[in-house]
């Protein structure tokens, strides 16, 4: 059966731009390009067409995003796929292609084979977009300051996710130099996340697997240390936007360690998480740290405030700084706790051995799996006394 043309809009203010654009798709049999130059007036790239392309190419200007903007207040399962070309190094214009739901992100000057790759990528993603709860859940773990106990409730999270849930899972480490969560699943992975984003576009969501190291839980961690020194900062968001979105196909959780840092990479994942989760300690400055974060995740970035989950680390009862002050500091009408029972959590940690496989019946686990159940939509298991355990009869169940 022939193969049908795939409609693609290209949309710019540039008029050069469109037609750089354009003339690389000239000559390419089953595509068919048309364009449309956005003058002042409409800022929906999409006002007024019909009928409805297949792809829509949006082409930005670094001084003007109000377009990236209008499509980040939609839907995107309610228009076409999304590519975004533009200039690199704007960290404002790759949050909002993420929070508009952008299949792909390429940097001028756009190579043609590659322009005329990333479309042929989008054909079947009408079909996709019909699916959307196929794609994994992200939750961001970010700490509202070093040294809050971030990586333990990030990796022990995962782990709890993978473990109740039996659904494929990712740990994704952000720390690409330090790459503490390789320690503390006592894993010693080959290859990771810089080696993943520089042959991203060879990638699949099977082929994905050769860069993940699997952890006897079942749990996938990617984000292994690399031979040279970087930072996140050497990385390119753009790439990553690819791979985290190839991740998602292939995975149903995917939880990412973001530490403390809202850099490029971090801002890139909010665009796509379901959960942000900012781990706090009882402490003044990291309270105050903690506030200025939720300043930044609602003001910036747009995050609703039902998405963002406040987890007390090492939480101690006889501290100052009780609950109340920090529920009433962060205006939250709840937050979750994880108990200060240092020497089982160091132990975990320096031993390689998640929590729930230490100390399953501890605190410290129980919590973990009450913050997964909150992350996964159920409701908290009942915690029954020993005399109810022990004499079924009293709870009037038999």
């Amino acid at each position: 059966m022939a193969q049908t043309n795939l409609k693609v809009l290209v949309a710019s203010r540039s008029s050069a731009a469109l037609r750089a654009l354009a003339e690389g798709l000239e000559g390419i049999r089953e595509i068919t390009c048309t364009t449309r130059l956005i003058s002042n007036g409409h800022t929906d790239p999409l006002h007024g067409v019909h009928p409805m392309p297949d792809v829509l190419v949006l082409r930005f200007d670094a001084e003007s995003l109000a377009e990236l903007a209008t499509l980040a207040k939609t839907s995107p399962d309610t228009r076409p796929p999304l590519l975004v070309v533009g200039p690199a190094g704007s960290a404002e214009a790759m949050r909002l292609a993420v929070r508009s739901g952008a299949r792909d992100f390429l940097a001028e000057p756009v190579n043609p084979e590659e322009f005329v790759a990333a479309i042929e990528r989008l054909r079947h993603e009408p079909r996709r977009a019909q699916h959307p709860a196929t794609l994994a859940d992200v939750t961001l773990v970010l700490g509202a300051a070093g040294g809050v106990g971030t990586s333990f409730v990030a990796c022990n999270l995962a782990h709890a996710i993978q473990r109740e849930t039996a659904t494929a899972t990712l740990l994704l480490d952000l720390d690409v130099n330090a790459a503490p969560l390789t320690s503390f699943l006592d894993l010693s992975p080959e290859r990771g996340l810089p080696v993943a984003l520089a042959e991203v576009e060879y990638l699949d969501q099977h082929a994905l697997a050769g860069y993940v190291t699997r952890h006897r839980s079942g749990l996938s961690l990617m984000g292994a240390p690399s031979k040279e020194a970087l930072s996140t900062g050497d990385l390119d968001a753009s790439r990553f936007v690819k791979l985290l979105g190839i991740a998602r196909e292939g995975y149903r959780h995917v939880v990412v360690d973001g530490l403390h840092v809202l850099d490029e990479l971090s801002g890139t994942v909010l665009g796509m998480s379901k959960t942000v989760v900012v781990v706090v300690q009882q402490s003044v400055v990291q309270l105050k740290q903690a506030a200025r974060l939720l300043r930044v995740l609602f003001a910036g970035y747009g995050v609703p405030d039902d998405r963002i989950v406040v987890v007390v680390n090492r939480h101690h009862k006889r501290s100052t700084v009780t609950l109340e002050d920090i529920q009433r500091t962060l205006a939250r009408d709840s937050v979750a706790v994880v108990p200060n029972h240092f020497k089982s959590v160091l132990s975990s940690i320096d031993g390689g051995v998640p929590i729930l496989e230490f100390e399953p019946s501890s605190a410290v686990a129980r919590s973990i799996v009450d913050l997964q159940r909150t992350i996964c939509g159920v409701p908290p298991a009942e915690r029954a006394s020993l005399l109810r355990r022990a004499l079924p009869i009293f709870s009037g169940k038999e």
